[in-house]
């Protein structure tokens, strides 16, 4: 009986591998649309979920669809041997790698880009700056062991736009964030433009995310710039506001 007993579990646990092995890369809409509330799908999927690829796509409330850049992926599975699910990654032709464990989660050389749009859309004020550029994401290696956070990841926002203002772009700026015992410090600097753009804040481990800074012009462009600044924070000089992000700001 014992016997019997080992045959089906076996024959079972051989069919359900059966099974998941061939999940078309197509599946991942559903817990994607699930849990974006319907705000983000999968397009272009091809492949399993274990060997294969896609793009992630936000979708519009008017239906538009901003699509981020192809990531494809490769199951490896000599690492079951060590208690880990690891994906080899390849985004926008840079190799990465995405490793799944119980004590430690861990990704690396992650590169993706997307309409700034996308993004702008999950914010009122954002959404009625109609802002535009590019959004662009680097991960050389962040990893998560119980609380902390280890590693450092990067969001670059190139050639902002928006119709509130003559001065286009108006700047290019860079989120640089980092992993700490406990949680993640942010720094914004601006790379280049007429708007200056800076700002520190933090993600506390359990705490809620909090960031502040100001925004700068030079006076000659402060009447090009002065809707999109108010828009942004208050004013704190001729030409300068302050802005802070944090829950029910």
């Amino acid at each position: 009986m014992r016997r019997r007993i080992l045959k089906w579990l076996s024959l079972a646990a051989l069919l359900l591998a059966g099974l998941l092995s061939s999940l078309p890369a197509s599946w991942l809409s559903w817990p994607v649309s699930r849990y974006s509330d319907g705000h983000w799908g999968v397009a272009d999927a091809r492949g399993t979920v274990w060997d294969g690829g896609a793009k992630l796509v936000y979708l519009g409330p008017a239906g538009e669809v901003q699509s981020m850049s192809p990531l494809a992926w490769k199951w490896q599975p000599k690492a079951l041997l060590s208690g880990l699910l690891v994906w080899h990654l390849d985004s926008a032709g840079q190799p990465g790698m995405l490793q799944l464990g119980f004590s430690k989660q861990e990704v690396r050389g992650l590169a993706l880009s997307l309409p700034v749009a996308a993004l702008a859309n999950l914010s009122k004020t954002w959404q009625a700056a109609r802002l535009g550029g590019e959004l662009q994401l680097n991960i050389p290696q962040l990893a998560r062991q119980g609380k902390e956070i280890s590693g450092a990841l990067q969001v670059a926002w190139r050639g902002a736009s928006s119709p509130l203002t003559t001065a286009l772009p108006f700047g290019s700026y860079q989120l640089d964030v980092a992993g700490a015992a406990q949680g993640m410090s942010l720094t914004l600097s601006t790379l280049e433009g007429p708007l200056l753009i800076n700002g520190q804040g933090a993600l506390p481990a359990g705490g809620a995310f909090h960031m502040e800074g100001s925004a700068e012009s030079p006076p000659d462009k402060y009447d090009a710039l002065k809707p999109l600044m108010l828009m942004l924070g208050q004013p704190a000089g001729p030409a300068s506001v302050h802005w802070q992000l944090k829950p029910g700001a």
